[in-house]
Parts: structure tokens; sequence; C-alpha cells
């Protein structure tokens, strides 16, 4: 299946065995968000881009509207939905998240004939590596160490990730890196998001703190959250994922989820 990878016993951590699910796979983020922005388009939704929130107006302990650098925008209901900002979105009505924000760094290779034709994860070596369709290497490890905003991609990224990756695919000696980047991971003590109404403002929900794995979970979390909006009740769905769960010592453990360790 996967004759490049190194199994003999000279990595530092020898292959002993893996987990094969067929029906995994990857998908292209940037086509699925085009898709739900060119869909809620068609229903009528207006999206404003580039369009930054300074504010969030709340009278007599409820939500009832946005100011942006483009003007003020009034309405009934504000969701958070800003992963890593999540924090400092919310800290604009005083609540609190007891979130931490990581970056996440990545890197693309140049593009080399397809030969990788599963997504390999390790979470040993903590990375994973895929081929897109034009034949780049797509490679990421976990979440840097210490929590902070910066958003540039460093060397120690770069240094790590090659020396991880070549105890598994030695013959990626000579793979020529093309790019690297880094995004924002907002991470809660049990690895799980929160998806709820906040009780303190009317009106205000948050949902955050999907740490690295909220984009495949965005159809079910979308429907919910549009649900909890609509009907005014959270759905049972997402009951566990209530913004009070650290206060009443009910925690979700949901480090698993990620594939890759912390």
């Amino acid at each position: 299946m996967l004759p490049e990878i190194d199994i003999t016993d000279h990595p530092r951590f020898p292959v002993h065995g893996a987990l094969y699910h067929p029906p995994g796979g990857i998908i292209r983020h940037d086509a699925v968000v085009w898709a739900y922005a060119r869909g809620a388009d068609r229903k009528g939704v207006q999206v404003h881009q580039l369009t930054e929130v300074q504010d969030i107006l709340v009278e007599n302990g409820k939500a009832t509207g946005v100011v942006t650098n483009r003007g003020t925008i009034s309405c009934n209901t504000v969701i958070s939905v800003v992963a890593g900002w999540s924090s400092e979105v919310c800290k604009k009505v005083d609540v609190k998240l007891p979130f931490v924000t990581h970056p996440l760094q990545a890197l693309v290779t140049q593009s080399y004939k397809p030969w990788l034709h599963h997504v390999v994860v390790s979470g040993t070596l903590h990375i994973y590596l895929s081929q897109t369709d034009r034949g780049e290497l797509v490679c990421g490890n976990g979440i840097d160490t210490y929590p902070h905003y910066g958003m540039r991609s460093t060397l120690g990224f770069l240094e790590s990730y090659a020396a991880h990756v070549l105890e598994l695919f030695p013959v990626l000696h000579n793979v020529a890196v093309q790019r690297q980047w880094a995004g924002l991971c907002d991470m809660t003590p049990d690895y799980s998001p929160i998806i709820s109404p906040i009780d303190e403002i009317d009106g205000f929900y948050v949902n955050g703190g999907w740490g690295t794995y909220g984009f495949k979970a965005s159809p079910a979390s979308g429907y919910n959250t549009a649900l909890m909006v609509a009907n005014g009740k959270t759905p049972e769905m997402i009951q566990p994922f209530r913004y009070n769960r650290f206060a009443e010592n009910r925690l979700v453990g949901e480090k698993a989820a990620a594939s890759v360790g912390s």
C-alpha cells in the first residue's frame, strides 16, 4: 500500500502497526468555503468580506448589534464563529472564554509525480502528510508548544517536521519546500468545542474552541448552530458542548479527534 514507508527498526519510533480507514480522506477547504458562501448568497445572505468587527452592542443584557469598520449593523442575534480570535471577540462583551490560542503551522512542497494516494498520520511523530491533485505534498504537525497570536511560519517548525517525516519517508530527503504558513487554533481544556448560548447575554452565541479539527465538523456544527438560533433551544446533539460545562465539571474528552497529538 505504501512501499515508501520505512518499516525497519532504524527509526527512533519503528512502525509496529497502523490503522487503515478507507472512508477517510481530504478535501479542498477553500472550495468548501466558497461553495457555502455561494449557497448562502443564493438564499439571500449578505456576506461582507474584509469587514472587521470592532465592537458588539449590548443593551439591558441583550445583544443588539455589531460595530464594524464599515458601519453599524443592528440585529437581535450575534454569533461568534471566529476560531482563534474567539477570546478577543468575546472580550468585547466581557465574556471570558476558557480558550488558549496556539498557532498551527503547515507547509507544501513543489509538485511531484503522484505517488501518495492516502493520508498518512502519525500521532507519535506528530505529523500528517498527503498529496494534492497537483502533485504537491501538504504537510503539518501539532500546534506550537506555547500560546501566542503570531501567524508567521518558523524555521523551528520546518526543521522539526523534516526530521520527523524523514523517519517515516527517507525518500523525501531531496524534496523542495515551496511555502509554509500558520493559522490560529483556539484550544479548550478538554479539547472539545463550545457551541452554546451565553446565558449572561441574551441573543449572543459562541461556536468555537475547535482546536485543529473544526473543519471536518463544519456541516454538523453549522446545521446544529442554525437550529439552536432559529428554535431558541439547544439540539440534543450539541448539548454536551455548552459553555457552562466547565463550571459544572462535565468535560468532554475529545483529544483523540485531531489524530495528531498536541
